[in-house]
């Protein structure tokens, strides 16, 4: 496992931030995937992780 991946699912453990990890990492995929870089796999790739979590917490919205 990356040093990166491991620290992520570290932070996301401990939440030890004053946002929610989980927030972060989705307004920084949100800000990339509409940066300057939209153009670059890295950006397509961020606004695909993005929209797969608003589907699914709208999908989970749904069946409450």
């Amino acid at each position: 496992m990356s040093i990166a991946k491991q620290i992520i699912l570290d932070e996301l453990r401990e939440q030890s931030q004053v946002e929610p990890v989980e927030d972060i990492i989705f307004w920084a995929l949100e800000h990339y995937a509409n940066s300057k870089y939209k153009s670059t796999t890295g950006a397509v790739g961020a606004y695909c992780i993005k929209q797969r979590i608003l589907e699914a917490e709208k999908k989970e919205s749904e069946n409450k």
